[in-house]
């Protein structure tokens, strides 16, 4: 297991889209730390799981029937609270201030993203070449 230390920047806050799972203020922090990262272009989700509860989906942007889905990549147990309630106040359109927790990514997962990266970095240098 992986942690990787998640920052919802001011910027994040403004440019993010109340009740839109993939442009929410957290899902923007996800994907800029993740693509810092890796050289993909990831589709973070912050989806709704019960009433109060989210979770995250994490896959590669590509169109539907294509995509990578990075199982165990999920917000630790112990921020689980502070980004609920993030995203509860964000979605109502209540004030939020920048915060941070900590992503946790399987060993799996890790190594399916470097594959990725790996096999779309070819996939670029070929197309480069013509």
């Amino acid at each position: 297991m992986h942690r990787i230390k998640i920052q919802v920047k001011e910027k994040h806050i403004e440019d993010g889209s109340p009740e839109n799972c993939t442009y929410c203020a957290v899902a923007l922090a996800i994907n800029e730390k993740l693509s810092g990262m890796f050289r993909l272009d990831f589709e973070p989700r912050i989806v709704e799981r019960g009433n109060i509860n989210y979770a995250l989906r994490l896959s590669d942007s590509k169109p539907s029937p294509y995509q990578t889905e990075f199982e165990g990549a999920e917000i630790s147990i112990a921020h689980q609270e502070l980004v609920n309630n993030f995203v509860d106040d964000f979605d109502c359109g209540r004030s939020v201030s920048p915060i941070e927790f900590d992503l946790t990514i399987s060993d799996y997962a890790l190594k399916q993203m470097k594959s990725l990266e790996k096999k779309e970095r070819t996939i670029l240098d070929v197309k480069n070449k013509k």
